[in-house]
């Protein structure tokens, strides 16, 4: 009976020095991921990896990890805003990755697949409208409210107007007004229009992530993403 005591007490000891030996690889996996992950994408913000499912000791030996979370923030998405000489900043990007395969050397890893969102800011927008005088608000109700000056119409008074967001193309955010003020005068429309609806790609994503649903709300415009075959790091 001592015996059985004794060997239980081993058990239970060597249990938790496994535990615990798990959670500290874990911790150290998931740092050395987000600084991978920091250096790859070129952040100016910052980085936090979040590796689930138990044990993971046997997942890094087997090269495949079943779920990780990132976050990131301050990313300048590519291409520049044509003459604005700035980028679109990304305030925070999180993504859900499902089948994480780790290379060979552990230098790097893609996701089967990914769920997320972006948020970008109104003042991030208006930084690259490419035109000065255009900014960008919340104008309610899944709307954007776009306020042109008179300077940037070259017009006798500004303009403003609520438009609709959507993605283009899995890469690109498309601002359209749903009405302009009317004038009267011939190529008016057109020329507010020329103002106030945008186009801009989202580029400096991982990878293999593509912009699906967009929506204005009160905090900025969220872009939830999607995408297979995810390079996160290497």
């Amino acid at each position: 009976m001592r015996g059985l005591k004794i060997v239980f007490v081993v058990c239970l000891v060597l249990g938790v020095l496994f535990v615990a030996a798990d959670r500290v690889a874990v911790f150290i996996a998931e740092g050395k991921a987000a600084d991978r992950i920091q250096a790859r994408q070129g952040l100016e913000g910052s980085t936090e990896v979040s590796i689930h499912g138990f044990p993971f000791l046997t997942q890094i030996y087997d090269k495949h990890l079943d779920d990780v979370d990132v976050r990131m923030t301050g990313i300048r998405a590519d291409p520049a805003a044509a003459g604005t000489g700035e980028r679109l900043m990304i305030s925070e990007f999180k993504v859900e990755l499902s089948g994480v395969e780790l290379d060979g050397d552990y230098g790097g890893a893609t996701a089967e697949s990914a769920e997320g969102s972006a948020v970008i800011a109104y003042e991030a927008l208006t930084a690259v409208a490419g035109q000065q005088g255009v900014t960008f608000a919340y104008g309610g109700d899944g709307k954007v409210q776009v306020t042109a000056s008179a300077e940037a119409l070259g017009a006798p008074e500004p303009a403003e107007v609520l438009s609709t967001v959507a993605s283009e193309g899995g890469d690109t955010i498309r601002l359209h007004a749903e009405e302009v003020p009317g004038t009267g005068v011939p190529g008016t429309e057109e020329q507010v229009r020329g103002a106030v609806d945008i186009d801009r790609k989202v580029g400096g994503l991982p990878d293999g992530v593509r912009l699906d649903l967009v929506t204005a709300t009160a905090d900025g415009i969220v872009v939830d993403v999607e995408g297979e075959g995810i390079r996160v790091a290497g």
